[in-house]
Order: structure tokens, then sequence, then C-alpha cells
């Protein structure tokens, strides 16, 4: 710079200032305040599908190692119910099928532990979560049909509507045996 002449320095003086000056102006967009809140709302929605599958595992993992234990099943049951109720208002980030498999395990498992109440009022709520579908057993049996056939058997007697049931055929076996020991 030494070399430049005086009216150079000048110039150059003149184009550098205002270009040192804008670079120390914060720049805003319009839509950063939108862009941080998605990106929040996304973080909150990746932390809750990761805390409701780490809840998932721990219900299986108990239900795994259940045995015959009742109060076991009970255990893993309240655990399904507790994932279920700490989703809230974000229960349509998770998929409803695999809902619906945990809650069903939670009805399977209160009816393993003996606290047909709580069956009953889970069964209701993956009626609500379900609307209208149904999971399907291995060997094509309904669900719904399997657990409102254990569930309800005390209340209907009626063997034409048991048999037309698409329940799994060791329960309506064990229904129609249970039936004819209560009234011979």
């Amino acid at each position: 710079m030494k070399h430049l002449s005086p009216k150079i320095r000048a110039v150059f003086a003149t184009l550098a200032i205002p270009v040192a000056v804008s670079a120390c102006q914060p720049t805003t967009m319009s839509g950063s305040a939108a862009a941080v809140e998605y990106r929040y709302e996304r973080f909150a929605d990746i932390q809750v599908k990761a805390n409701y599958d780490e809840c998932r595992k721990v219900a299986f993992a108990i239900d795994k190692n259940a045995g015959a234990d009742a109060s076991r099943f009970l255990a893993s049951a309240e655990k399904f119910e507790s994932c279920e109720l700490m989703l809230g208002d974000a229960s349509t980030i998770i998929d409803r099928d695999m809902r619906l498999k945990a809650i069903a395990m939670g009805v399977q498992n209160y009816i393993k532990g003996g606290d047909l109440a709580k069956a009953r009022t889970m069964l209701e709520h993956f009626e609500q979560v379900a609307d209208g579908a149904d999971l399907l057993y291995p060997d094509s049996t309904s669900f719904l049909a399997s657990m409102h056939v254990l569930l309800n058997a005390p209340r209907n007697k009626n063997a034409l509507q048991l048999a037309s049931q698409n329940a799994k055929g060791e329960i309506k076996d064990e229904i129609r045996r249970a039936w004819y020991w209560q009234t011979n």
C-alpha cells in the first residue's frame, strides 16, 4: 500500500470502510423464528418417539420375563398403559399399528394378571385408537372378538353368538366348558 498513490488509497478506503462496517451488522431473516420453532417441535416429536419406544421395550421385557407370575403380568400391563398415557396429545406421531399392538399386549396381560376391570377399560381404549381396525393373530382370529368373548362371557351366555365370533377356538371351548359346569 505504500507504493499506491494517495488517490487510489482514498478510493480503496472509501470502498473498504462500508464493506467492513456492513460485515458487523447482524443479518436477520424473517423466517428464522419460525424455523427455530419448527426444529424445536421436531425435536420434541423425536424425543416423544424415543421415550415411547423405550417404554415399550421395557414393557415387552417385563412381559417376556413374567413366566406364570400374575404380578409380573400386571406390572407389564401397567407399563404398557403408562406408555400410552405418556403420549398425551402427541399420540398422532406414533404409528397406529405399533400403538395397537402395545395396547393389545396390555389388555392380554391384565387378563393374565387377573384384573378384568382394567382389561375392559384398556380394551375400550384399544377400540377408540383402532377406529374400526383390528389385529389378527397368526391363525387369522380377531383380537377384538377374542377379548370380547373373554371379557363378556359371564354376561352373555348365548352359544350361537359365541360360535359366530372370530375368536380363538381354545377360548370358545373353555367358555363352553365353564358354562356347562355352571349349569350341570
